[in-house]
């Protein structure tokens, strides 16, 4: 615990010093900070949060230090469960049911940047076929809604017609598309939990 104190709290340092060098007023500044030292400063220090970003990393795959359970990957304060290889595929409501039992859901992509890690981690697996996840319009035909009531968002690509009688369950595919299903295909998911 104290290592990540550390590590936290240098790399919270380390972004302070960096708002406050490239903050300092015009008279403070050496007569050589041009706009190129200004950018190789820059530069300096995305890499020192880099490099402590892959230290806190390291440090909580401690046992003693968990920040999500094994075999779940953690991003912006949630634990992420991708089945594929780990488990049997299942239906929409067998994955789901899983989420549960493990304290989670069935993800809520909240927003284009979640998009793009669940993308990331796909990639690394292109033998996905697709991805189950929280949306569905079992309730109300024709009205999707994430798990957590929330309506599907407009800023991601919907590729398939959402108003079919029989595809009732929503999964994820390659390039960030969403696709109205089959409930009872089987198929990996991805679980998501508060860190």
């Amino acid at each position: 615990m104290l290592t990540l104190t550390i590590v936290t709290t240098g790399l919270f340092l380390s972004l302070v010093l960096c708002a406050t060098w490239g903050a300092a007023p015009q008279g403070h500044r050496t007569p050589g900070s041009s706009g190129d030292e200004l950018v190789e400063r820059l530069q300096q220090c995305r890499t020192e949060l880099h490099d402590l970003g892959l230290m806190l990393q390291t440090v909580t795959q401690d046992s003693r230090c968990r920040v999500c359970p094994g075999g779940w990957l953690w991003w912006r304060r949630h634990c992420y469960y991708f089945s594929v290889g780990l488990e049997e595929n299942r239906q929409w409501s067998g994955s789901a049911e899983f989420c549960r039992g493990h304290n989670g859901s069935l993800v809520v992509i909240k927003d284009s940047a979640e998009m793009e890690f669940i993308q990331g981690v796909m990639n690394r697996f292109p033998h996905f076929p697709f991805l189950w996840v929280g949306l569905t319009d079992a309730q109300q035909e024709g009205r999707w809604l994430w798990g957590d009531g929330t309506d599907v968002q407009h800023y991601m690509p919907l590729a398939v017609d959402w108003d079919a009688d029989h595809r009732d369950c929503a999964d994820l595919r390659g390039g960030g598309s969403l696709f109205a299903a089959d409930c009872d295909a089987y198929g990996p998911w991805v679980c998501e939990r508060e860190s």
